[in-house]
């Protein structure tokens, strides 16, 4: 009985009645029809070298393809897999709608998923061209939605500008159609009144009327502010208020001396009154209110006061300079 492991290698009837091919070590995947009945490597007759050629000369004078030690005898036809379908159907739904202004979106949602599909199809078992045709398809679609999204952006701001263009003409138009309005002229600034001397008093308008005495001589208390200078001198300022309406008044007197701005005294004179403190209670019409005023000079034989009841009024300039 001969050892099957040492049979060599070549076709022998496998037990079916077909041929199949011994390797010399196992039966391999390549079959072949049968014929005549031919010795297998189990047989016991020990003829084994005799029955190595018998099977192939079989099956060649039958007409039987023999497979050879590289391929099979029937190779089965190979099916596209069913993911590579998907991926080019989902390709070309997306195609078609990135070819459409108002879907753009909907076809760059589908062209990147059936992209990824394509590619993940290329790795699986069957055959290859679905998943090709999806990948094309797709950079495709990709290209073609990117060229569509830039022309509706173009007419988009092309009919924007020219509406644009239209509004502002429109607005141009009318403005050229409104008639002129005559601004009305600056009120001017008020003008102080000059040429006045200490002693005189000034009317405006509404009756209203100030008077600045004459300069006097003053001596500061211990408790003077504002003595900085060697001269001292004190005026009696008097508003009579002549119009028909209550007057809130609120002076401000400037001094220069000498062409030096005159530093203000405020002061408690021996008497209890208060120096350089001017009125703030209400003058009712034909009443008046009176306060005293000091400061401290350069020169005072060269005085310029400027001064008005409240800012409401121009101020009046008095000075003893010629």
């Amino acid at each position: 009985m001969s050892d099957p492991s040492t049979t060599p290698a070549g076709w022998y009837d496998d037990g079916s009645g077909n041929l199949r091919y011994w390797d010399g070590n196992a039966w391999t995947e390549h079959a072949a029809p049968g014929a005549a009945a031919t010795q297998s490597p189990a047989d016991t007759t020990g003829e084994a070298s005799a029955a190595q050629t018998q099977p192939y000369h079989a099956a060649a004078a039958t007409g039987a393809s023999v497979a050879t030690a590289d391929a099979p005898a029937t190779a089965p036809a190979t099916k596209p897999h069913v993911l590579g379908i998907i991926a080019l159907a989902v390709a070309v739904v997306g195609f078609i709608f990135a070819c459409i202004p108002g879907a753009l979106i909907v076809g760059w949602i589908l062209l990147p998923i059936a992209f990824v599909l394509s590619l993940v199809t290329l790795f699986l078992k069957g055959r290859k061209w679905p998943a090709i045709a999806g990948l094309i398809v797709s950079i495709v679609g990709t290209i073609v939605g990117a060229v569509v999204f830039f022309a509706v952006v173009s007419t988009t701001f092309g009919q924007a500008f020219e509406e644009l263009d239209g509004v502002i003409v429109e607005a141009s138009e009318a403005a050229e159609d409104i008639p002129e309005v005559d601004e009305p002229a600056e009120e001017a600034e008020p003008v102080p009144i000059s040429n006045l001397a200490f002693g005189d008093t000034m009317i405006w308008e509404d009756g209203v009327e100030l008077t600045v005495s004459a300069p006097e001589g003053y001596t500061p208390s211990e408790y003077a502010a504002g003595a900085d200078f060697p001269n001292n001198i004190a005026f009696t300022m008097t508003i009579v208020n002549n119009s028909s309406e209550n007057l809130d008044p609120l002076p401000y007197e400037r001094l220069s001396s000498g062409g030096q701005e005159a530093s203000q005294i405020f002061d408690l004179s021996g008497d209890g009154e208060d120096v350089g403190i001017p009125p703030t209670t209400v003058i009712l019409p034909g009443q008046s209110v009176t306060w005293k005023t000091a400061w401290s000079v350069a020169d005072p034989n060269s005085l310029t006061m400027q001064v008005s009841p409240s800012f409401e009024y121009e101020d009046a300039i008095f000075t003893n300079l010629p």
